[in-house]
């Protein structure tokens, strides 16, 4: 027996297959949903009708039933067809809405998908990542405009961190960029050491060289000794030429500023000799170079405007460090009393000179220095000890006095009575000053168009500053290689007669 409480829930199934199936037709059906007790012998050849009872009512009373039959197999086709459009529709809705997906989920991936490759390359020091143009207004497009500005931010800061390395150590560098104030404007009174550095006779030694060999002869010196200032942590305020200012001690300071200051300018006399090597496997002029170095208070910042500006520092600091710079000889380095009070434990001093800056009433002492001790414990090269050697007969020569950068129009007259390699002994006929600056022109039968030479005063031969129609000591500054090749005869000739 069936249960009771089931028989309804079936029936009520059966009545439903009737609009998709025989069902109707069987015995079964007729036990479920026809009326209880009631067993029908019907045809079930004959055509099924779908029966629809409509009641009537007149004054709220059910007067009549109107009932309408309806051929069940009609009804049923009908539903069938609308059941299977319906079905069809739906799986033909949710195709189309899976391939709009996914063409709009590539569309959308694609361009995230670069978005992480150039993430990855620009993670890895990468920066020459180029990204494809962005014509999308949503938030894939927004993003990859976005990441295209950083990007190119990113390349604004190498640029930067490339053009500032030039002339600044790495440290210096980062301090800058990392600094929210590092790039503005303005400056700091700070106690910095001032490093002068200047190639002697240079200007008459390029006025001989083709245009090609001086710049190539700039460029590799240059080059070299500003790798040597950025390894001492040194910041290149500007090139004047073949000359070089720099300074240690801003824009980052440290205790032993003086000490790199001079333990670079060792380097850098270190270094010439090695380019000096090159010049003579080329066949091009040695050079000769003269450092100055000073400590005192400056005006440290960035300089200039907004449009273009530059790192560097004002006073009367370094001024001083020119002047003392000016006093040197080629492969000598200068310090002034206030740096080599800073590390006069340290540093080695071959002698001192006196000296009287414009504008000073004192004589400066200043301090001739080969080598240093310590952390960065180093040697000027050896030199040979030079050999004057007499000559047979004397040299005539014009002594025109250099004030600066001007040349006196008066000369003074004299002959080189002994000769070295670099230096040579004069007899003047008037006085001249300890450490000045001298053009000469030899004046010789034998070679009537020689060059210009410049030298130093470098030694009297009697006490005092000032001598009359005495004999000097001068150290050559510039020696063109036809004065040189003349020297070297009037030598050779000399020693052969000795």
């Amino acid at each position: 027996m069936i249960d009771v409480g089931v028989i309804e829930p079936l029936r009520s199934v059966c009545r439903l297959l009737t609009f998709f199936t025989k069902a109707s037709d069987t015995r079964l059906w007729h036990q479920f949903c026809g009326p209880e007790g009631t067993d029908y012998n019907y045809d079930t050849g004959l055509p099924q009708f779908v029966q629809i009872n409509a009641p009537i009512a007149l004054n709220g009373q059910v007067v009549a039933v109107l009932m309408l039959n309806k051929d069940a197999d009609l009804v049923a086709e009908a539903v069938l067809n609308k059941t299977f459009k319906l079905i069809g529709m739906t799986c033909g809705i949710i195709v189309i809405g899976l391939a709009l997906f996914g063409y709009a989920s590539a569309r959308m991936l694609r361009p995230l998908k670069n978005l992480t490759t150039a993430a990855g390359e620009v993670a890895q020091g990468n920066l020459d990542v180029a990204l494809p143009p962005m014509r999308r207004r949503d938030e894939v497009g927004r993003l990859t405009t976005t990441f295209s500005t950083m990007l190119d931010g990113l390349r604004q800061r190498d640029f930067i961190r490339d053009a500032f390395g030039r002339y600044l150590s790495k440290e210096i560098v980062e301090e800058l960029l990392g600094s929210p104030d590092g790039l503005k404007l303005g400056g700091e009174m700070r106690e910095i050491t001032i490093l002068v550095s200047d190639l002697r006779g240079f200007t008459s030694m390029a006025s001989h060289l083709s245009p090609h060999d001086v710049i190539d002869i700039l460029n590799r010196y240059l080059g070299r000794m500003v790798d040597i200032l950025m390894a001492y942590r040194g910041t290149v305020d500007e090139f004047q030429g073949d000359g070089i200012l720099a300074f240690f001690g801003a824009p980052i300071a440290a205790d032993d500023d003086q000490e790199r200051a001079v333990a670079c300018a060792i380097a850098m006399q270190t270094a010439l000799v090695e380019i000096n090597a090159e010049q003579r496997r080329r066949g091009l002029p040695e050079l000769r170079m003269g450092i100055g170095i000073n400590t005192g208070e400056v005006i440290v910042g960035n300089i200039g405007s907004e449009k273009r500006s530059k790192y560097g520092a004002v006073g009367s600091t370094i001024n001083e460090a020119y002047r003392i710079e000016s006093y040197t000889v080629g492969g000598q380095i200068l310090l002034s009393p206030t740096v080599h009070a800073g590390i006069r434990d340290l540093v080695q001093i071959r002698s001192t000179q006196d000296v009287q800056f414009k504008g000073l009433q004192e004589p400066v002492t200043l301090y001739d220095v080969v080598g240093l001790q310590g952390t960065y414990a180093c040697a000027l090269p050896q030199q040979e000890p030079e050999h004057l050697i007499t000559l047979a007969s004397p040299l005539a020569v014009a002594c025109y006095p250099v004030d600066g950068k001007t040349v006196s129009e008066q000369a003074v007259a004299g002959t080189i009575t002994r000769l070295a390699e670099s230096s040579a002994e004069v007899s003047l006929e008037d006085e001249v000053t300890l450490y000045s600056n001298m053009r000469l022109q030899l004046e010789s039968p034998e070679a009537p168009a020689l060059s210009e030479v410049y030298a130093k005063v470098v030694a009297l031969n009697q006490e005092g500053e000032t001598t009359a129609a005495a004999d000097v000591c001068l150290g050559f500054t510039s020696l063109p290689e036809d004065v040189k090749a003349f020297l070297e005869r009037q030598r050779a000739r000399a020693h052969q007669m000795t």
